[in-house]
């Protein structure tokens, strides 16, 4: 039973965008929201925290699952996304060029955080479509420890991870 767990949902959003590669919806099978918030969860200790990636578009619905899930949004955790070379991301966006992701961190019950060090930004350049980078594992690794990934694209030592795309992630 772990007490950490990340989800990195494949939201279904509806975007039509252009090209052969561009959205979700090109690179992945998706779920609506209603079908995140059902999807089955590992074995959860009473006093857990929860850290969920959402898309701007679907800051409501996010929160809908946070909820269905049994927890409470505490705070969130931005990434601020940088090209290799270090300069700022630019991104996809209906109003504004989207540079950041957000990860609602939530919890249920009282757990216990390792560090109040812990900032809640930070800057990495972006890997792939839709892939978090280490420095995101590692700042929760710092804050609450490692647990259980859904929807992972890679094994990390010392976490579970669950996914359908595990198979093809990158070493």
């Amino acid at each position: 039973m772990t007490s950490v767990l990340i989800a990195d949902p494949p939201w279904r959003f509806g975007d039509k965008l252009p090209g052969t590669s561009r959205g979700a919806e090109r690179n992945y099978p998706t779920l609506s929201w209603q079908e995140i918030a059902k999807f089955p969860l590992p074995p959860l200790a009473d006093d857990a925290h929860l850290f969920l990636w959402r898309v701007a578009a679907m800051q409501v619905e996010a929160l809908h699952v946070v909820s269905a899930w049994g927890f409470t949004v505490k705070t969130e955790i931005v990434w601020c996304k940088q090209t290799s070379t270090g300069a700022r991301w630019f991104g996809m966006g209906r109003h504004v060029r989207a540079e950041h992701e957000i990860c609602l961190v939530a919890t249920r019950g009282r757990p216990k955080v390792r560090s109040r060090s812990v900032r809640s930004t930070f800057a990495a350049p972006v890997v792939g479509h839709s892939a978090k980078p280490d420095a995101f594992y590692a700042l929760v690794e710092e804050l609450v420890g490692p647990g259980v990934e859904l929807f992972a694209r890679r094994q990390r030592p010392g976490w579970q991870c669950y996914g359908d795309e595990l198979a093809e992630a990158h070493p």
